[in-house]
């Protein structure tokens, strides 16, 4: 009498077809088919990992901010910058992201940070004073 267990099959044919079908089109335009299924099972593992750790940071962040929000009167200017540098940012990593082509935005940002950056400012340099 051989046992199986049958309740984790689904589990990885569905984690094998999700896998085959986000290296399906990077081996397409890659150099080596091998390097790009590489690169897409290193996105899928540290997608394992970063996702939950980004959901524990939002889901800590979204109750600082009920917790700010209450302590504060209703103020939602106290609040707001705790729920934007929790609650935004990327939930999922690409692989463009994970091999630096892109930027990783695990905490979020303001809006108009955003639209500095795509504007090509320096953020993070600080403004020379004037008269300089």
């Amino acid at each position: 009498m051989e046992r199986t267990n049958r309740t984790g099959r689904p589990v990885w044919r569905a984690a094998l077809l999700t896998l085959c079908l986000m290296t399906a089109p990077m081996a397409a335009q890659a150099s080596s088919p091998a390097a790009e299924f590489g690169r897409g099972v290193t996105t899928v593992l540290v997608n394992v990992a970063y996702i939950p750790a980004k959901l524990l940071y939002a889901t800590g962040g979204g109750l600082v901010t009920l917790v700010a929000y209450a302590f504060s009167g209703g103020d939602a200017e106290v609040a707001r910058p705790i729920a934007t540098s929790s609650l935004r940012g990327d939930y999922v990593l690409s692989e463009a992201q994970l091999f630096g082509e892109e930027e990783i935005a695990f905490v979020g940002r303001q809006p108009e940070h955003q639209q500095a950056r795509e504007q090509g400012w320096d953020v993070a340099a600080p403004a020379e004073p004037e008269g300089f």
